[in-house]
C-alpha cells in the first residue's frame, strides 16, 4: 500500500510522540489562526499509561508496527519523541500539525526513514528533501501540495497548501498564530496538560438538531495517569441555553443508566459521570479505573464470541 507524505507524517505524530506535557510547548504558536479545531498530544505518559500497555498488541499492529519500526531503525523511535500538535479546518481539509522529537529535522533521520517508506510502496519516493525560499522543505510525491518545513533538528510542520505562508510566516516570528486568535477562550477550557486534549467552533451542520443542538464551540481533554478520565465543555449562546441543556442531558442519561450497567459497564463508572451548566457552556465528565476497564473488555470480548 503506496503512503503518502501526509498519511506517513501524522502516523509518526500520533504513534511516535513522546513526552511534553502542554502539547508542545512553543510548537502551538506555529498552527495558524484559520484552524478552527486545534489539539494536542502528550505521548510520553500514554505509551506509559497502563491503558496503552495493556493493548499494546492491538495498537501497534499493521501499517502502524511498520512505520514504528521504521523510525526506530532511523534513530526516530519512541524515546526521542517529544510532542505533537494540531490545527485543522475540517470544512476545507485544511490542516498543520507540529512534531517535536529530538533528531526530526535532520537530513539523515529524515533520509533513512523516507528510504524504509520507499522500500514499502513499490520504490517511490514518499518526499524530496530541499531547500525552498530559504527553508529547508519536505515536497510530497503526488500531493495536493502539501509539504513539511524544517523548523531546526528537532521540529517538523506538516501543513496543507493553503496554509504553507501563513506557517512560514509564524517560524519566522511573523503573523498571528490560533493560541492567540478567536480560539483562546475555547482553548482555555481545556487542560492542556493531559495525555490528549482538544478544543475548536463546531460546524453549523452539526448544532442543527440532536444532542449538539445550538453548540457554538466544544473543548476538552483525555487523562490516562489512573484508568480513563474524560471532560468535555460544549458553549452555547447564553447560560440559559447551557442550563436546559444540562438538564436535557442529565434526563437523557438517567434513562440509560439501568440499560448500561446491564451491558456491563461498572456502577462506579456510571456513577461518575457528572454534568452541569456553568455559565454558557454545559460540562460532562467522566471516569473509570483500569480494573473496571479491563473487565468491559472482557465483557465485550465475550459477547463477540
Amino acid at each position: 500500500m503506496k503512503r503518502t507524505f501526509t498519511t506517513t507524517t501524522f502516523a509518526l505524530a500520533l504513534l511516535g510522540v513522546a513526552a511534553c506535557k502542554g502539547g508542545g510547548g512553543d510548537a502551538v504558536k506555529l498552527i495558524p489562526e484559520a484552524a478552527t479545531m486545534v489539539g494536542g498530544v502528550d505521548m510520553k505518559g500514554l505509551v506509559g499509561s497502563k491503558a496503552y500497555t495493556d493493548n499494546k498488541a492491538m495498537l501497534e499492529q499493521g501499517e502502524a508496527k511498520e512505520f514504528m519500526d521504521a523510525a526506530t531503525a532511523c534513530n526516530l523511535g519512541t524515546d526521542k519523541w517529544k510532542s505533537a500538535t494540531f490545527g485543522m479546518d475540517p470544512t476545507k481539509e485544511q490542516f498543520a500539525f507540529v512534531v517535536n522529537a529530538d533528531g526530526i529535522g535532520k537530513d539523515e533521520n529524515l533520509n533513512c526513514v523516507a528510504g524504509k517508506i520507499k522500500e514499502k510502496n513499490g520504490g517511490t519516493d514518499p518526499w524530496k528533501l530541499e531547500d525552498k525560499d530559504g527553508k529547508k522543505q519536505l515536497t510530497m510525491e503526488g500531493a495536493k501540495g502539501e509539504v513539511g518545513y524544517v523548523v531546526n533538528e528537532n521540529t517538523l510542520v506538516v501543513t496543507s497548501k493553503d496554509w504553507a505562508a501563513s506557517v512560514k510566516e509564524l517560524i519566522d516570528g511573523k503573523g498571528k498564530s490560533a493560541f492567540d486568535g478567536a480560539l483562546k477562550d475555547v482553548i482555555g477550557r481545556a487542560d492542556t496538560s493531559k495525555h490528549i486534549w482538544f478544543a475548536g467552533t463546531l460546524p453549523a451542520e452539526f448544532t442543527k438538531e440532536g444532542p449538539a443542538a445550538g453548540a457554538k464551540d466544544v473543548a476538552g481533554d483525555v487523562d490516562l495517569s489512573s484508568g480513563l478520565g474524560v471532560r468535555a465543555s460544549v458553549g452555547f449562546a447564553s447560560a440559559d441555553d447551557a442550563k436546559k441543556k444540562a438538564t436535557e442531558l442529565q434526563t437523557q442519561f438517567d434513562g440509560m443508566k439501568g440499560a448500561a450497567t446491564g451491558m456491563g459497564v461498572p456502577q462506579t463508572a456510571v456513577d461518575s459521570v457528572k454534568i452541569e451548566a456553568k455559565d454558557a457552556a454545559v460540562h460532562v465528565s467522566a471516569s473509570i479505573s483500569n480494573d473496571d476497564m479491563k473487565k468491559v473488555q472482557e465483557t465485550v470480548m465475550k459477547g463477540m464470541m
